[in-house]
Parts: structure tokens; C-alpha cells; sequence
């Protein structure tokens, strides 16, 4: 094997056993609900008017003191804990494929600069919305990692893939998104105007996140095979979405703080983005399964999307 291909395997087996590892530790031991009822069941994720006159230091507080509740432990559930290692695995089969083939061919940068936006847009709360430890971390990773990601491509390797529609996909894309958050959200109507800025972004993003994958998919169309660890990349970064949307069911049914407008949000994101990728993953597995886990993925000519 070259080096190429044992990095891949690497990269597999370690995010393959991370995740069995979560998913084994939720299993033993995830949350009780027996705690979780503190809270009515119709409790909304911001009861009304609670953030109205509070200022971040409050606001920082607040969450400080929710973050010790024993609901508040539903947010991170096996199924959460899943995609997490799956999305920074994705972002460690990219960067092993950018490093051992000095190429960023087959990546479409207006995904990525599209995914940093999302980062950006969802994170504003970092500096006063103190959840966990984890959390932060998490959160710096994917912006960070994203940055990276965009660095390399514009500045270290220079081969950017051509995308001649892809500012206007990334236009129609990032309006729509706007539009939808601005018509369905998840803000306290009365709360002041920061409040409200940083919860339409967090819809923003939410709406984004889901088709952002849509450039990438224009790429693949125009290739017929793709790159061992690019695949793997995408099947990462797809099955991500799919653990997240599993956590959304999970939290809906055990957690009283997971408002219905809320998970309405984040499931509509979650199930449009897998619904993106499930072509990918037929012909992702369909390739392996003929081929063998460390060759690159034959695609169909009828293209993904």
C-alpha cells in the first residue's frame, strides 16, 4: 500500500472505532429521564421574555446554570457524540488528501467557504453562551479546521477545482437560506435586537448547512472517479448529518427544553442534507463493496444530484 492508501486506512479504522466507542458508551449510560421532568413538557427552548433585558454576563450565567441541570445532559447523547467524531474525521481525510497528494482537486472551495459561513453564522454566541468545555472546543475546531481548509486551497496549493456556476449556485443558495430563516425562526419576538440578530443567525445557518453540500455535488457530476479519501470525506461528512438527525429525534423525545419550532428547524436541515447524499452513499458502497475499501469510487455518469 502507498502512503496515500495507509493514511486512508488509518483515518477509517480510527473515525470507525470512535464511533462504535460513543455509541457503546451511550448505550451503557445515557442520561436518565427520570430528571428531565423538572421542566413542562410544552417548555419552550427560551421561555418568553426571560432574555429580554439580560445583557451576555447574564446570559453567560444563565447557561453556566443550565449547563448543570441533569436535563441538560440530553444534548449530549451517543448520537451526538457520533457525528461530532465524524465531522472532524471528515475534515482529517480532506487534509491527509490534501498533503499527500499536493492537489485539491475534486473539492469544491464554494462549499467549503459556504460551510465556514455556516460556522460563522451559528457561533456568534461564543463569547457569552458558555454550554461545556466540549462544546467551545468543538465549535473552535470546526471554524478553525474550516479556515485551514480554505487556506489550503486558495493559498498552499493553488489548483482550486473550476466551478463555472458555482458563484451563482452560492448566491442562490446563501438568498434562499436568508429568505426561509426569515420567514420560519426560532426567536423570542420580544427579546431585544442582539438576541434576535444572533437567532436568525443560528437559523441562517441551520437552513445553509443543509444544501451548502450542493457545489461539491456540481463537482462530482463532472468527474467519474473519485479519490479514495476525497470519498471518504464526503461518505464522513454525509453520515455526520444523519447521526445528528437521529440525536434531534432522541433529544425531542426525552428532553422538555427541545422546542417543537426548534427541532422542526433543525430536522427539516438534517433530513434535506442526508436526502442530498443519498445517492453518494449507494454508489460509495456499491464502489467498495466491487472494488475494496482502499480504491477510489467509480461514479455513476448519470452524476449524484
Amino acid at each position: 500500500l502507498g502512503p496515500s492508501e495507509k493514511m486512508g486506512r488509518l483515518g477509517a479504522y480510527s473515525s470507525l472505532w470512535a464511533t462504535l466507542l460513543v455509541l457503546a458508551c451511550s448505550v451503557g449510560g445515557l442520561p436518565s429521564t427520570e430528571n428531565a421532568g423538572a421542566a413542562p413538557s410544552g417548555a419552550r427552548r427560551h421561555p418568553a421574555n426571560v432574555y429580554d433585558k439580560m445583557g451576555f454576563g447574564q446570559i453567560r450565567r444563565m447557561a453556566q446554570e443550565q449547563a448543570e441541570e441533569p436535563g441538560h445532559a440530553h444534548m449530549f447523547n451517543g448520537f451526538r457524540l457520533a457525528g461530532d467524531f465524524l465531522h472532524l474525521s471528515s475534515f482529517v481525510f480532506l487534509l491527509i488528501q490534501f498533503r499527500t497528494a499536493q492537489s485539491c482537486s475534486g473539492i469544491s472551495l464554494k462549499s467549503q467557504e459556504l460551510y465556514l459561513l455556516v460556522f460563522l453564522a451559528r457561533y456568534l454566541d461564543i463569547f457569552f453562551n458558555f454550554i461545556s468545555l466540549y462544546n467551545t472546543i468543538m465549535k473552535l475546531l470546526f471554524i478553525s479546521a474550516t479556515m485551514y481548509v480554505i487556506y489550503m486551497m486558495r493559498v498552499e496549493l493553488k489548483d482550486p477545482t473550476k466551478e463555472p456556476n458555482g458563484t451563482k449556485i452560492s448566491a442562490v443558495i446563501c438568498g434562499c437560506s436568508l429568505l426561509l430563516a426569515l420567514l420560519y425562526n426560532d426567536h423570542n419576538p420580544y427579546g431585544p435586537m442582539w438576541r434576535k440578530f444572533v437567532e436568525l443567525s443560528w437559523t441562517f445557518s441551520i437552513y445553509l448547512e443543509a444544501v451548502a453540500i450542493v457545489p461539491q455535488m456540481e463537482v462530482l457530476n463532472r468527474v467519474k472517479v473519485v479519490k479514495n479519501l476525497t470519498a471518504n470525506y464526503l461518505f464522513a461528512l454525509g453520515a455526520y448529518r444523519v447521526f445528528y438527525l437521529l440525536n434531534y429525534g432522541y433529544r425531542f423525545m426525552v428532553d422538555p427544553m427541545f422546542s417543537s419550532r426548534e427541532v422542526i428547524i433543525k430536522a427539516m436541515g438534517a433530513v434535506v442534507q442526508s436526502a442530498l447524499y443519498v445517492r453518494f452513499f449507494m454508489m460509495y458502497l456499491e464502489s467498495k463493496q466491487k472494488t475494496g475499501v482502499n480504491a477510489d469510487v467509480v461514479m455513476n455518469l448519470k452524476g449524484i444530484v
